[in-house]
C-alpha cells in the first residue's frame, strides 16, 4: 500500500541534552489523499568496552553508551553510541540510526534529536559512525566500503542489542539525507558473509521496517559524477539495488516509511533524453527511470531533486507490493521541525 501524505508544518524543535529528553510534542497533521495510479511496463560478537556516560535515575528519560568500537580497518576505528531508555521493562525495539554526510557527533539534523526522543519514548538506539572521510572522493571502491561498513554496523547492534534491553528481531533502520544511503545497503543489499574488520562473523538480519528522509536514490548529484564516468556500469548497477526491485532481496518483507521536503532538495537540471552521455542517461541506461518519473508527472519543471527521487522509490516498492508510506513536509532539508513525527513512523514501523 502506498500513502501519500501532505503535511502541514511541524512545530516542535525537539531539543535535548546528552542523556535526557523532554516529551517532543507537535501540532502537525496529515491529510492522506489518493496517490496517482501507475502505470508499469511488462556467529559471535566481541563488544568493545564504551563510555557510560550517564546513570539512570528518577529524572533521566535515557543513558548513553559511546564510542563502542564495531569495525576496524587499516586507517579508521568506526565506532556506535547507544541510547537506552531509563525506565519501563524491555525487550525494546532496535533502532540503527545513520547519520548524514558530516561527522555523527555534529550532525544535530540527522541522528542526535530523533535518536534522543526515541530512546526516550522507549527504543534501544544506535547511532554508528560510517563515513571515512580518508576515502574520498567517491568511486565505487566507496560504495563497496559504505556497503560493508553498514551492514557490520546492523549486525553489530543487533548482536549487541541485548544486553541493552534490546529486541533485534525489532530492528528498525533510520537514515536521513546521506544517511539512507547506508540504510538502504542494510535493508535492501544485505551482506551474508563474514566482513573484514567487523567485530561480530554474524550477517545482519532483515530490518521490520525502514525510515527513510529526504535522501537521494538516483545518486544524481554532482557528488557521484566522477565515479559514474570511471565506472558507469557498476555505478549504474548501486543505481539499480536501490531502486529496482529485481535487485531486492526476495525475503523483503519491511514496511517502509519515506518523507521529503517540498522545497526540492539537490535539484539539477534534466539533460536532453537523447543526449546519451548526459548524467540522466549514465544512472538511467535502460531509460525505465525517465520513463515511470514522466509517468508520474514528476519532470514537468525540469530538474529531478529529492522529491523526484523518493517518489520513485515509493512507486517500486508499492509495485513489489511493500507497505510503503510517503509524506511530504512543507520546508526544507532538516528533521528538527519533525522529530515527534519521525519518532511515529519508528513507533509505527514496529507495529506501535
Amino acid at each position: 500500500m502506498i500513502v501519500l501524505g501532505v503535511v502541514a508544518a511541524a512545530c516542535s524543535t525537539g531539543t535535548a541534552g546528552t542523556t535526557t529528553t523532554e516529551a517532543v510534542t507537535s501540532t502537525t497533521t496529515a491529510t492522506t489523499v489518493q496517490a496517482p495510479a501507475i502505470a508499469v511496463a511488462a556467529p559471535a560478537t566481541t563488544v568493545s568496552p564504551g563510555n557510560e556516560s550517564a546513570t539512570a535515575d528518577d529524572d533521566e528519560a535515557f543513558t548513553e553508551t559511546t564510542d563502542l568500537v564495531y569495525m576496524k580497518t587499516d586507517t579508521f576505528d568506526f565506532s556506535m553510541d547507544v541510547r537506552t531508555p531509563a525506565s519501563g521493562e524491555g525487550p525494546w525495539p532496535v533502532v540503527v540510526a545513520f547519520h548524514g554526510f558530516d561527522d555523527k557527533l555534529k550532525d544535530e539534523m540527522a541522528t542526535t534529536v530523533v535518536a534522543d526522543e526515541a530512546a526516550a519514548q522507549g527504543m534501544v538506539v544506535f547511532t554508528p559512525s560510517w563515513v571515512d572521510f580518508a576515502a574520498l572522493p567517491i568511486t565505487v571502491d566507496t560504495f563497496e566500503a559504505w556497503k560493508e561498513t553498514a551492514n557490520c554496523a546492523i549486525a553489530f547492534a543487533q548482536q549487541s542489542a541485548a544486553s541493552y534491553g534490546g529486541d533485534p528481531a525489532a530492528t528498525v533502520l533510520y537514515g536521513f539525507s546521506a544517511g539512507v544511503g547506508p540504510a538502504l545497503f542494510g535493508s535492501l543489499e544485505p551482506i551474508d558473509a563474514p566482513i573484514e574488520g567487523c567485530a561480530t562473523d554474524a550477517p545482519p538480519t532483515p530490518p521490520v521496517g525502514v525510515v527513510l528522509g529526504d535522501g537521494e536514490y538516483l545518486l544524481h548529484s554532482q557528488n557521484f559524477d566522477e565515479a559514474f564516468a570511471a565506472d558507469p556500469e557498476a555505478m549504474q548497477a548501486e543505481v539499480a539495488a536501490m531502486t529496482d526491485p529485481s535487485y531486492w532481496p526476495p525475503n523483503l518483507d519491511a514496511r517502509f516509511f519515506l518523507w521529503i521536503a517540498s522545497d526540492g532538495t539537490n535539484p539539477r537540471i534534466i539533460d536532453n533524453a537523447s543526449d546519451v552521455p548526459g548524467w540522466l542517461a549514465l544512472r538511467d541506461p535502460s531509460g525505465s527511470i525517465r520513463a515511470d518519473l514522466e509517468q508520474l508527472g514528476q519532470l514537468d519543471d525540469g530538474v529531478v531533486s529529492y522529491i523526484d527521487a523518493g517518489q520513485l522509490l515509493a512507486q517500486r516498492l508499492s509495485e513489489a507490493g511493500i507497505d510503503v508510506t510517503l509524506d511530504e513536509y512543507p520546508g526544507g532539508h532538516t528533521t528538527l521541525d519533525k522529530v515527534f513525527e519521525l519518532v511515529g513512523y519508528l513507533h509505527q514501523a514496529v507495529g506501535g
